[in-house]
């Protein structure tokens, strides 16, 4: 994963202030957010990690990311024989499964 990619997620995991449960904002007036996917900022549209990186980023392992994937839980896309979580899947996961 590049560089610029794997910083910008660290930021966003460590500065995630609108996923507090006890915040309420209207996230279409923050700028920078996706609308419609809880809150996402729009960097992370299109952007997607192997399954591997994703497991490490929910703390589970890749067959758990694997399962999620089955199962609906996580938006993923084939690339050749690899498989791809989107980011935003990732994010709105660790949201719910707060």
């Amino acid at each position: 994963m590049a560089r610029p990619a794997a910083a910008a997620i660290d930021y966003y995991a460590a500065h995630d202030f609108y996923a507090a449960d006890d915040h309420t904002a209207d996230d279409s007036a923050v700028p920078g957010r996706a609308d419609g996917d809880g809150g996402v900022p729009a960097v992370f549209e299109g952007l997607s990690v192997p399954v591997r990186t994703a497991a490490s980023l929910l703390g589970v392992s890749p067959w758990t990311v694997a399962h999620l994937i089955e199962r609906g839980e996580l938006c993923s896309e084939r690339g050749g024989q690899y498989r791809y979580v989107t980011l935003t899947s990732i994010f709105s996961y660790r949201r719910r499964a707060r």
